[in-house]
C-alpha cells in the first residue's frame, strides 16, 4: 500500500515578502546566474558565448519545490516534490524530472522541466511553492525570472550533450 500523498497545506512555504528580499539581493541571485540544468540527454547552462538558437525540447520552465536554505535531499523537500508533482498533473502540464546544480557542482536541487505555461504562469508557480526564482528557456535566451519581483536576467544558452 502506497503512503498518503502529502498536499499542499501539509507544509509552511517561504513568503512572498521574504522571496522579494530575497531576490533583490545580490546572494542568493548571482547563484541563480550559475546555475546549469541537467535533463537525461544533458545540460543547459547560461553562456555569453552561446549560440543556441531554440530548446531541443521547445520552450520550458524549469522549477522546484525545495525551499531557500533547506536541504535538498532530505524527507521533506522530497515530500514538497511530491505536492508539485501532484499539482503538475492536476493542470494536466507536461513535466520531467531534471537537476539544477551550480556549475562547479556544489549545489544541486531536484527540480520539473515543465512544458506550456507562460513566464507569468511560471512566476506564479514559483511563488506559489516558495521559489526565489524559476527558470525560463525559450529561443536564444536563458532566464532567471524572480517569483515575487519583476527582477528578471537573460542569457544566452549552450546544450552540452552527455556523451
Amino acid at each position: 500500500m502506497n503512503p498518503p500523498t502529502q498536499k499542499y497545506d501539509d507544509f509552511e512555504w517561504a513568503s512572498p515578502a521574504d522571496l522579494a528580499r530575497r531576490a533583490r539581493t545580490q546572494e542568493p541571485w548571482c547563484f541563480y546566474r550559475a546555475t546549469a540544468v541537467h535533463f537525461e540527454a544533458g545540460r543547459v547552462l547560461p553562456a555569453v558565448d552561446g549560440d543556441g538558437a531554440e530548446p531541443p525540447f521547445g520552450p520550458l520552465h524549469v522549477i522546484t519545490a525545495v525551499q531557500p536554505d533547506a536541504d535538498p535531499e532530505d524527507a521533506e523537500s522530497a515530500g514538497r516534490m511530491d505536492v508539485l508533482d501532484c499539482e503538475l498533473a492536476e493542470r494536466g502540464l507536461g513535466a520531467v524530472p531534471v537537476v539544477g546544480a551550480a556549475i562547479d557542482g556544489s549545489h544541486a536541487e531536484n527540480s520539473r522541466a515543465v512544458f506550456g505555461l507562460t513566464d507569468d504562469e511560471a512566476r506564479a508557480m514559483g511563488l506559489r511553492f516558495g521559489q526565489v526564482a524559476i527558470f525560463s528557456w525559450s529561443g536564444s535566451q536563458w532566464s532567471a525570472l524572480a517569483s515575487a519581483t519583476d527582477r528578471a536576467d537573460h542569457d544566452r544558452w549552450r546544450w552540452e550533450p552527455n556523451s
